[in-house]
C-alpha cells in the first residue's frame, strides 16, 4: 500500500517530469496531459471506466501486451530523437579515428535534438524499402526545429549529419550519388531511362565527417595542408593519406603490414615498378620508411591537372581545385551577406536554392531571388566543412559543399564496441576498441 505522503512524491516528480519536457520541446498543448497524470494517482476515472468492460481474458491480455508494446515504441523513438542514438560506421572514410564496422554512440543532446520533418512513419523501419516504397509519408511536413542543446559545434569535432545531396536517388541506383550521374550522363537521359525519388532532410541517409570549417571560417588546403583563416591545422595522430612506397626488390609482406597496423585492403601493387599504393598514417610511413625492403616513401599530394575535375567542389569549370589544392572559400554564417556575381553564385547557389530554399535566377548577367532583382544575398543559417579523417579515401565537402545546420544530427562521442566486417563477429571482434571514447 501507498503512504499519502509517497503518494504525493510520485505525482509531484511525474507531474514536474512531464511540463520540463514539454516546455524543452515547447509543444506546450501536451500540458493537456498533466490531467491524465492527475487522473492515473487521484481520480482514477479512466481506470473506473475500463472496469465497466469485462472482456474476456485472452482479449485483456491482449490489450495488455499491445500497450507494452506501444510503451516500447514510443520510448525507443524518444530516446533515438531527443538522447542518443547507435549507429554502425560503414566504410574507411574516418580511419583511423574510427574503423568500418564500429558501432557508436551520437549524443542528440550535444547540439541540441532535432525534431523529425515527417513524423508520420512506421517507427524503427528504414526509410525505404527494396523497391523504392518509402516508410514514411509527407502529408504532414514539420518545419526545421531544434531543441536547446548542450554546446554548439566545435572545431574538430566528429558529427553526424543527413547527407546533403541526398536529396534525389535513383530508384535501381541507390548507391550511386544522384549528382554525379547527371553529371556524367547529363539530366535528359538519366530522367528517362530511370526512376527518381526524392527525401526530405531527415530520410536522408547518415553521414560522418569531422568538422574542420566552422559559419565564417576561410578554409584552404595547399598541398595536402589544411588552413583556417590562414592559419596551419595540424595533422591528427590517427588522420590517414595515400603514399606511394617503392620497395628494393618484392612486395610487402602481410606481416609486416599487421605489424605496422596496416589495412590490407587499402594496399595495391605494381610488379613492374615495385610500387605499393597505400593508406597509412604518418607515423606509420615513418615507421615503414625504416624497414629493409623500403626504397622511398612519399605522401601523394593531388596535383592541378590541366582539365576540370567535374566530381570536386563547386564542380564548375571556373574552379579547377583538387583534393589537396583547394580554395580559399568562406563558409557562410547565419546573417552574412555575399555579393552576387560570376565568381560566388557557382560556389554558393546550392545553398541558396537547396537548403535556404529560395528561387535564385540568373538572366542576361541580371541575378534574380525569388523574382526581385539583386546584388547580393543573406543567408539565414549556418554552415559547416566536414573532411573524412582518411583523406585520400573520403567523400566530403570537397566533393559536395557545406553541411547546413537543419542537417545537423549529433556529435559522435564513444564507441560502443567494434568488429572487423570482413570477419566473423568473434573472430573479428576488436578488443581494444570496446567503450573507446572518440576524439
Amino acid at each position: 500500500m501507498i503512504l499519502p505522503g509517497k503518494k504525493i512524491t510520485k505525482f509531484l516528480l511525474a507531474l514536474s517530469a512531464w511540463t520540463l519536457l514539454v516546455i524543452w520541446t515547447r509543444a506546450y498543448w501536451l500540458l493537456l496531459l498533466n490531467i491524465v497524470i492527475f487522473d492515473v494517482y487521484y481520480t482514477k476515472f479512466i481506470e473506473r471506466g475500463l472496469k465497466r468492460y469485462r472482456l474476456p481474458r485472452p482479449y485483456r491480455k491482449s490489450i495488455e501486451w499491445f500497450c507494452y508494446l506501444l510503451a516500447a515504441v514510443v520510448i525507443s523513438v524518444a530516446i533515438k530523437v531527443l538522447f542518443i542514438e547507435a549507429y554502425k560506421i560503414p566504410t574507411p572514410s574516418m580511419e583511423g579515428s574510427l574503423k568500418a564496422g564500429d558501432y557508436i554512440f551520437v549524443s542528440k543532446l550535444s547540439y541540441g535534438p532535432k525534431l523529425p520533418n515527417t513524423p508520420l512513419s512506421i517507427p524503427l523501419f528504414p526509410n525505404y524499402l527494396s523497391g523504392g516504397r518509402k516508410t514514411y509519408s509527407e502529408k504532414l511536413v514539420m518545419p526545421y526545429k531544434r531543441l536547446k542543446g548542450f554546446s554548439k559545434v566545435k572545431r574538430g569535432d566528429v558529427i553526424v549529419f543527413s547527407f546533403p545531396r541526398g536529396d534525389t536517388m535513383l530508384v535501381q541506383y541507390p548507391g550511386q550519388n544522384y549528382y554525379s550521374m547527371i553529371r556524367q550522363y547529363g539530366r535528359q537521359y538519366i530522367h528517362d531511362h530511370f526512376d527518381i525519388m526524392t527525401h526530405p532532410v531527415d530520410r536522408r541517409d547518415n553521414y560522418i565527417k569531422r568538422c574542420i570549417g566552422l559559419p565564417g571560417d576561410t578554409i584552404r588546403i595547399w598541398n595536402g595542408r589544411v588552413y583556417i583563416n590562414e592559419q596551419m591545422v595540424e595533422f591528427l595522430p590517427e588522420q590517414k593519406f595515400k603514399f606511394y612506397v617503392k620497395t628494393r626488390e618484392f612486395r610487402l609482406q602481410d606481416d609486416l603490414l599487421d605489424s605496422l597496423g596496416i589495412n590490407k585492403n587499402e594496399c595495391t601493387y605494381n610488379p613492374s615498378t615495385s610500387l605499393h599504393v597505400m593508406h597509412m598514417t604518418i607515423q606509420q610511413s615513418q615507421k615503414l620508411q625504416n624497414t629493409e625492403n623500403v626504397r622511398s616513401v612519399q605522401r601523394f599530394i593531388e596535383p592541378v591537372l590541366s582539365f576540370h575535375n567535374p566530381e570536386i567542389f563547386p564542380h564548375n569549370i571556373m574552379y579547377n581545385w583538387t583534393n589537396d589544392l583547394f580554395g580559399p572559400v568562406v563558409i557562410p554564417s547565419r546573417g552574412m551577406t555575399i555579393e552576387l556575381n560570376q565568381k560566388t553564385v557557382p560556389i554558393y547557389q546550392r545553398a541558396i536554392r537547396a537548403y535556404e530554399g529560395e528561387l535564385l535566377e540568373v538572366k542576361e548577367g541580371h541575378y534574380f531571388i525569388n523574382g526581385a532583382e539583386t546584388s547580393n544575398f543573406t543567408f539565414n543559417m549556418d554552415y559547416y566543412f566536414v573532411l573524412g579523417d582518411n583523406r585520400h579515401n573520403s567523400a566530403d565537402s570537397r566533393h559536395w559543399g557545406f553541411v547546413p545546420e537543419d542537417h545537423l544530427l549529433g556529435k559522435a562521442v564513444a564507441i560502443l564496441i567494434s568488429a572487423d566486417p570482413n570477419q566473423s563477429f568473434l573472430e573479428g571482434l576488436r578488443k581494444d576498441r570496446i567503450f573507446r571514447r572518440i576524439k
